[in-house]
């Protein structure tokens, strides 16, 4: 039977999936635009180049996400050594979307790498 598994971006209320999801988005969009400008034209060809950087930009962070996902993911069973070495592999591929997802920077309150303008919303209250 397959499941579904909640990916980078269907946790909106989770401030730390929040957090990387955006800060992505904003690493896809900024190489987009820069590659964009480079190019010097808006031609076809030209788009396809900005769209290939975007997406190698925020590649790895995608993966790097889905690791974590998996390794945190309680029905597989995993044991503490196979959740590290997926961890470890999320941390080899994009170390700052590993960092947004277990709250090293800032736990979703705002991004702490310097110059990131990517913020997100505070924590929901606990339910008592």
């Amino acid at each position: 039977m397959t499941r579904f598994l909640p990916m980078l971006g269907d946790r909106r209320a989770d401030p730390l999936d929040h957090l990387a999801y955006d800060a992505l988005a904003q690493r896809a969009g900024d190489a987009f635009e820069i590659a964009l400008h480079y190019q010097g034209a808006c031609t076809r060809e030209a788009r396809q180049e900005a769209l290939h950087n975007a997406l190698a930009a925020a590649a790895p962070g995608l993966v790097a996400a889905a690791l974590v996902r998996l390794a945190d993911d309680p029905e597989l069973g995993l044991t503490i050594e196979q959740r590290e070495y997926l961890t470890n592999l999320a941390t080899g591929l994009d170390l700052d979307t590993v960092e947004d997802l277990f709250g090293a920077n800032g736990a979703g309150a705002e991004d702490s790498r310097p110059g990131s303008s990517v913020t997100s919303p505070p924590a929901p209250p606990r339910e008592p």
